[in-house]
């Protein structure tokens, strides 16, 4: 169940060849659309996020784009947050579309052509097919070594206008909240439901405008199956032998263990905290795992630079994550 990098690094390159094949994508630096976003809603508009045990997510989009402006246009530009993306799938209105993929320093914008002009008070279905390695972070090992722990983070800050917008995040096989998280979903669902294998869970917002913001959060846990059923049958095996050979058990599990630990480096996130900083995570969970910034300078004898960089350590190790509302930073907890 650890995050394999390598097979992750193969799966992508033959998604990108299978897109690159299907579908005319490319890439550039610096290119103009030509689509004005403030003349554009999306409008309903549905995305759907599934997850599976490598890491990967499939992310996809379904839209009405209506053209509310007073000149015609020709693409949708979609801003997806993520730096490892690859484009599937592109359709319009049901009909395979081409799609060029803009590089950002933060994220990616697709520049989906329409292969028409859309005039005035006219709509069009999008399709987007997406394929991502980081939105997922790598697992770390739970407290009882029983379970893998990892976070789900999707942010959304669209180029035009969304309304009844539905967001569906799905689940690993097998996986589910976080019980050593202090609060593992944000913000609080509208909806969940599974299919027997995968939970998934369901928001929806009536609208967010060009620049606001909206992130999804999932901390969730996944059964850790190297750990520790096969140190117990050799414990109980111990308790009945003799010293010789207990001495054998030593000695051939030993080495395994040894090498089984080196394999994980790397893969797997260690995280400590000074006094300081478990201060700052104490007063965080009182306040319901996610409070403005603001609040934690007035809880501590201390500078607000001294707080600031406190959290900005935290946020490095991923322990916290910052996130802006409005005219205010909330800090959200991650992992207790």
């Amino acid at each position: 169940m650890v995050l394999d990098v390598q097979n992750k690094t193969y799966i992508l390159l033959g998604m990108l060849f299978l897109s690159l094949v299907l579908l005319p994508v490319q890439s550039t630096q610096g290119y103009s659309t030509i689509a004005q976003t403030s003349s554009i809603i999306l409008d309903p508009i549905e995305i759907k996020a599934v997850m599976d045990n490598d890491g990967l997510t499939t992310v996809s989009v379904n839209a009405q784009m209506t053209n509310i402006g007073e000149t015609s246009v020709s693409s949708l530009s979609f801003r997806i947050d993520s730096l490892e993306a690859i484009v599937t799938l592109a359709r319009v209105n049901h009909a395979w579309a081409s799609a060029v993929i803009v590089e950002h320093d933060r994220y990616t914008e697709i520049v989906v052509d329409l292969g028409l002009l859309l005039d005035s008070n006219e709509s069009v279905w999008i399709e987007l097919g997406i394929l991502a390695s980081d939105f997922q972070s790598d697992p770390i090992i739970g407290i009882d070594q029983t379970k893998l722990i990892s976070d789900f983070i999707f942010y959304m800050r669209p180029m035009t206008s969304l309304a009844n917008f539905t967001f569906i995040a799905i689940l690993p096989d097998e996986a589910m909240l976080s019980q050593e998280s202090v609060v593992p979903l944000f913000p609080d669902m509208d909806s969940n439901f599974t299919d027997g294998n995968s939970l998934a869970f369901v928001w929806f917002t009536e609208a967010i405008e060009p620049g606001q913001e909206r992130v999804f959060i999932i901390q969730y846990q996944l059964p850790n199956y190297e750990s520790s059923p096969t140190q117990t049958f050799l414990l109980e095996s111990i308790l009945f032998a003799s010293l010789g050979i207990v001495i054998g058990i030593v000695l051939a599990i030993g080495g395994p263990k040894v090498l089984y630990r080196i394999r994980r480096i790397g893969k797997v996130r260690f995280i400590g905290v000074t006094s300081e900083e478990e201060e700052v995570l104490e007063v965080i969970r009182r306040k319901g795992g996610s409070c403005p910034q603001k609040d934690l300078y007035t809880e501590f004898d201390m500078s607000q630079a001294k707080v600031s960089l406190l959290l900005n350590n935290l946020e490095e190790r991923g322990l916290v994550r910052r996130f802006r509302e409005g005219r205010e930073n909330v800090v959200h907890i991650m992992e207790d």
